[in-house]
């Protein structure tokens, strides 16, 4: 058994499972129809995802339960935060989505062929939820020009927390760092978020006046 793939997997199968329950009490919240059925929709499919994660813990032979305890604490608080104003939370939404994307692509490298084929179909799904995490950034900026500056922060905000040593990070980097192939790694990471702060118009990293790094592809 890879130990180190098995705390990857049990870190993505909580994850699932966080957005599952946060994707349902949107949904819970929601008052116009259209609204609430987009999120029940996105519920099921991480439900779905969460399943799918925990039965390959087991064909690997761990125990899902004990592969995901380590990262209840820090995912709990990274979820159960609320962002004061819908600017934060859209880019926290949006750079969630993103980056959960390019994990789940460069997971996918690694991993036996039976996951990496399971892999395939979440990230069927979550490109559709990180372009509509992208649509709702777009509409709140565009509807507040002046949120552009709220959203820097927020996203530098949102790096910094990813940065922190895994027991407190947004997402347990140290993880994944464990598996090795840092340099895909980083690409994924790296390059994904340079996209998507081009796609909308924000600064990379959260820092004004920063030029963009080449494209990774």
């Amino acid at each position: 058994m890879n130990k180190a793939l098995v705390q990857v997997l049990g870190a993505v199968a909580y994850g699932e499972l966080k957005a599952y329950e946060g994707a349902k009490a949107d949904a819970e919240r929601a008052t116009d129809p259209a609204v609430r059925r987009r999120f029940r929709k996105v519920a099921a499919e991480e439900l779905r995802h969460h399943k799918g994660f925990v039965s390959r813990l087991q064909a690997m032979g761990a125990d899902p339960a004990r592969a995901m305890r380590p990262y209840k604490a820090a995912l709990d608080r990274y979820h159960g935060r609320r962002p004061a104003d819908p600017v934060t939370e859209a880019v926290y939404g949006y750079l969630g989505e993103g980056v959960a994307d390019d994990l789940l692509r460069w997971l996918r490298t690694v991993v036996d062929d039976d996951t990496a084929r399971f892999i395939d179909t979440v990230i069927e799904d979550e490109v559709e939820h990180e372009a509509a995490a992208a649509a709702e950034l777009r509409a709140s900026l565009e509807a507040d020009p002046a949120a552009r500056a709220r959203a820097t922060r927020a996203a530098r905000s949102m790096l910094l927390h990813m940065g922190r040593s895994g027991g407190t990070s947004a997402l347990p980097m140290t993880a994944f760092l464990r598996v090795g192939h840092l340099p895909g790694l980083v690409q994924a990471i790296v390059g994904g978020h340079q996209r998507r702060m081009r796609a909308v118009g924000l600064p990379p990293f959260g820092i004004p006046g920063t030029q963009l790094l080449p494209a990774v592809a």
